[in-house]
């Protein structure tokens, strides 16, 4: 009994080193460390969150109803923390904690199940003892032994008690050494041994010309086994630092995804999916490229090229139409399974080794490499393991994703009400700009709607993206209007283009039905492509625009021209004076709006609405204004603003395109006040010119109003405060973030 205490001399164990690895380094190395770099991310991005919040429109908010951006930024960074506390790093701790405790009750009952074939041996003067892990012994009297066996696999000893099997694969080298040293001493009568090591090394021819049917059967089974081997060695499986760090990535991208911005949420939404994909992609890929090293090998058999395996002091060499040639520095570690061997780079299955050569290639692969010899096992996952392995995170990502959605939800009824409070004050200030609105002749010109500016609602907690040809040229920072960065410089509609280049000269390409070229013709030149051709129309030309049967242009010293059926002039083929004294002009499809240099604001034509109404039209030129700084006509509207910052339109407003609710006046025919800081208005389209660039005049040619990126609302806002809204689609106000396309 007292010799049972001491250390055995053996110790058979079956347990698969890999999953006793993943059972005691579940929690993962450096994992404090990494949930302190994963909750200063989170609470960083928090902070980040809370400068952007104060330094937005949220802050001007704050500072109109009497606090302060730096009252913005505590509160929201308290709102942050404590989110992030309590939605994201808490409900992540858990997460973690339940994935921890299924992996280890997963592998725990694994280790159990292959420590059903543990046991220790003890070799005395009269006995080999052999005890399992529960404690329950066998005695193995050297006299009562009939016969003792070494073959390359193991040690069999047999008595009158039954059979004793000691695995080799199972036994470390010093081990074998130890069996197979006491069994010769005690049992050197009925020891039998069929099985001697080399010393220095050995040389393995494992694949010829064979093409038996045998031999085929074989080389099919080790390929199989080979793909099997692929795919099993890569299994789902996470320590909890792992988790921490995928976990915290997943919640910054679904808030992200989640967030409303278009291309935050695009560039989110490809993350999330590049995690989702990443290990299905990964394994595949793996797959592909066993399945493509065993087609290479067996187009290497077929053609009879052998594969010759040597191992030996200085190495490992595998030669099969090329070398694969591994010293035992270079080798990071050697596994062993039932049927296969891992030596590095180089695969090698059982079943093309004789038992003897397997004996052999363990025994120097153990003798020259030591600690990296490592007997695994790689077990096909089942689909219950997989699940099990993803349900945490799972459950964690879908937690995050409702919480975020109801945040969202809260901060834009918030934000709503913020909204109607600061348009409510605009309104006021709209409503008493201090403009008289009268014209020269004393008459009203205009009027004030009560409740009109402002009053369309904001239709998102964030900003919608609008495109633009040339965002710098809308110089949505400029503190001031400058008239000659409005100036267009190109003009298309279904049957022309007007252009002027850099020296200042005008080019039209016109079908040409009203005399729009002032050539004197009412005649088309068309090229043998079919195209319109390109003509000088004038010289010393800063500005263009086009109606519907007519064109006017503004040169250099303030003279606005026009040719077509011109509004208030009649119809003319060739170029006529319209106006002078002109700083600005813009055309609707039968009417314009002037400005002049003295601020005084003139129509001519007809305004008509989106079902083709006349809305209001105009004897002559007929002023309408004074006071302006800006004018611009659209499709269905007009609109100016005056030097007090306050915008006034008129035309069609069925679709709040001049920015009052339809509910309040479905078409305004005098222009009307509608807001107050405007800096600059856009009618129909973000920008100052038209953005078609090419010739697209033939009759099949699609309308170029339905090609315009940026004309997704009707109206567009530039306030003081730097923010754009646009309004007109379907009856919705909403901020706008504005990028180039």
């Amino acid at each position: 009994m007292e010799e049972m205490t001491r250390r055995p001399d053996f110790i058979c164990d079956p347990v698969p080193e890999n999953f006793r690895q993943r059972f005691e380094g579940r929690k993962g190395k450096n994992r404090s460390l990494a949930i302190l770099l994963v909750v200063l991310f989170l609470f960083a991005a928090s902070v980040l969150d809370a400068i952007l919040f104060a330094a937005g429109l949220a802050g001007d908010q704050y500072a109109a109803l009497g606090g302060s951006r730096e009252y913005a930024f505590l509160t929201a960074l308290l709102k942050g923390v404590l989110s992030t506390a309590i939605f994201t790093i808490l409900p992540l701790a858990g997460a973690v904690k339940w994935h921890s405790s299924m992996t280890g009750k997963l592998y725990a009952a694994k280790i159990r199940k292959y420590e059903t074939g543990w046991f220790a041996g003890f070799f005395t003067a009269d006995c080999l003892v052999t005890e399992d892990k529960k404690g329950h012994r066998s005695t193995w009297y050297y006299n009562d032994i009939v016969s003792v066996e070494e073959d390359g696999g193991s040690f069999r000893v047999r008595g009158e008690g039954g059979e004793l099997l000691i695995p080799k694969m199972y036994l470390k080298r010093d081990s074998v050494r130890s069996v197979r040293n006491h069994l010769r001493r005690y049992c050197a009568d009925v020891y039998r041994q069929d099985f001697v090591e080399e010393e220095e090394g050995i040389s393995l021819v494992l694949s010829g010309q064979e093409a038996s049917e045998d031999a085929v059967r074989r080389r099919g089974e080790i390929h199989r086994d080979y793909v099997d081997y692929a795919k099993n060695s890569t299994s789902f499986y996470y320590t909890e630092t792992r988790l921490w760090v995928i976990g915290a990535c997943t919640a910054y991208l679904i808030r992200c995804a989640l967030s409303g911005s278009g291309s935050l949420s695009g560039i989110a939404g490809i993350g999330i999916l590049a995690i989702v994909l990443c290990i299905p992609v990964l394994t595949g890929l793996k797959n592909m490229a066993a399945r493509r090293t065993v087609r290479a090998r067996d187009r290497r058999m077929k053609a009879g090229i052998p594969t010759e395996l040597k191992i030996g002091k200085g190495g490992v060499l595998l030669r099969s139409g090329q070398e694969i040639r591994q010293s035992w520095d270079q080798i990071r570690r050697i596994l062993e399974g039932q049927g296969y061997f891992v030596i590095g780079r180089i695969y090698l299955s059982k079943k093309s080794l004789t038992e003897e050569e397997a004996g052999q290639v363990r025994a120097l692969c153990q003798k020259y490499a030591g600690r990296k010899y490592t007997y695994v096992e790689m077990e096909p996952q089942k689909a219950g393991e997989i699940f099990r392995t993803f349900l945490p995170l799972l459950c964690f990502a879908v937690f995050t994703a409702a919480v975020t959605a109801v945040e969202n939800g809260v901060a834009l009824y918030q934000e709503e009400g913020r909204s109607a409070g600061m348009w409510g004050a605009d309104r006021g200030n709209a409503a008493g700009s201090g403009t008289d609105g009268t014209d020269a002749d004393g008459k009203t010109a205009g009027k004030a709607v009560d409740g009109a500016a402002g009053s369309g609602e904001q239709g998102s907690r964030e900003p919608v993206y609008v495109t633009t040809p040339d965002k710098a040229a809308l110089h949505l920072n400029a503190s001031e209007i400058r008239i000659d960065e409005c100036y267009s410089h190109n003009e298309v509609n279904y049957t022309s283009r007007f252009f002027i280049d850099g020296n200042g000269t005008l080019y039209g390409a016109s079908a040409n039905e009203h005399g729009e070229l002032g050539n004197g013709t009412t005649e088309a030149d068309i090229t043998a492509k079919g195209f319109y051709r390109e003509v000088e129309v004038a010289q010393d030309v800063c500005h263009v625009s086009l109606g519907k049967e007519f064109m006017v242009y503004l040169t250099d010293s303030g003279v606005l021209m026009g040719t077509g059926n011109l509004p208030a002039a009649g119809a003319s083929c060739v170029a006529v004076e319209l106006m002078s004294d002109v700083q600005y002009a813009k055309c609707s499809p039968y009417g314009m709006i002037v400005l002049k240099t003295d601020g005084t604001v003139w129509c001519a034509g007809r305004l008509c609405g989106n079902d083709g109404n006349v809305i209001r039209e105009y004897d002559g030129f007929e002023q309408v204004m004074d006071h302006a700084v800006y004018a611009d006509a659209g499709e269905s509207a007009m609109a100016l603003i005056r030097s007090d910052g306050s915008l006034w339109m008129w035309g069609d407003n069925s679709s709040q395109q001049c920015t009052v609710d339809s509910r309040v006046a479905e078409k305004f025919t005098e222009p009307t006040q509608v807001r107050g800081n405007v800096r600059m208005v856009w009618l129909d389209r973000l920008s100052f010119y038209d953005e078609q660039e090419y010739q697209g005049y033939l009759e099949n040619a699609s309308d170029p109003q339905e090609q315009y990126s940026s004309n997704v609302f009707r109206t567009y806002i530039l306030q003081d405060d730097g923010q754009v809204y646009a309004c007109g689609q379907e009856g919705t106000f909403v901020k706008v973030t504005v990028i180039e396309g």
